[in-house]
């Protein structure tokens, strides 16, 4: 499931569940892991920096906050390229020479950059910058939402600290694709 790579570990922190459950994976490594949270213009972009704090400092965690401005604004659903771009944006923030770059990634999606495939050609590019020594991971990439909402269990996942819903409310809205699939799992 995990590739060991020698050097760092910078973990993709949205504030969710999924990015969560990859941070606490990592930092359960005793690895060098810090974290980025990325506002894109997304709606939630607020809650989910917030959400990220609580979570980097659960985990005694470093976070770096990137903000990249001009694209748009973004409403609820699939925003094509996201993933491209948050590793990207990742690639040119991480502050190591070697080590890898880990996203909260999982199956079960019918999403294009939710899969093997994906993360093979985001490797490719990566490669063309770092010659390999920078590795893209997704270590949930085989499992489903409820296998990874069952390992935050397992190990403790502070849950209640993170946050999941794409038009950014608070209370989050319950009819947005996060808020359904926090309602479907049985989170608050």
């Amino acid at each position: 499931m995990l590739e060991r790579v020698n050097g760092g570990t910078l973990v993709l922190l949205s504030g969710g569940i999924d990015s969560s459950a990859t941070l606490a994976l990592y930092r359960r490594r005793s690895e060098s892991v810090l974290a980025m949270f990325v506002d894109y213009g997304q709606a939630a972009a607020a809650h989910e920096q917030a959400a990220a704090h609580r979570v980097a400092a659960h985990y005694v965690a470093p976070l770096l906050s990137v903000r990249c401005n001009g694209l748009g604004t973004f409403g609820v659903g699939y925003i094509r390229g996201r993933n491209a771009l948050l590793l990207h944006m990742a690639l040119a923030a991480v502050p190591f020479e070697a080590g890898q770059i880990a996203m909260g990634l999982h199956g079960g999606t019918p999403y294009a950059d939710c899969s093997e495939l994906f993360l093979a050609e985001m490797q490719r590019a990566f490669d063309i910058y770092c010659s390999g020594t920078i590795r893209v991971v997704a270590p949930f990439i085989d499992q489903d939402k409820r296998a990874i909402l069952a390992f935050c269990r397992d190990v403790e996942v502070p849950i209640d600290l993170t946050y999941s819903c794409e038009r950014g409310t608070d209370p989050p809205c319950g009819t947005c694709l996060s808020c359904l699939d926090r309602k479907a799992l049985h989170v608050g």
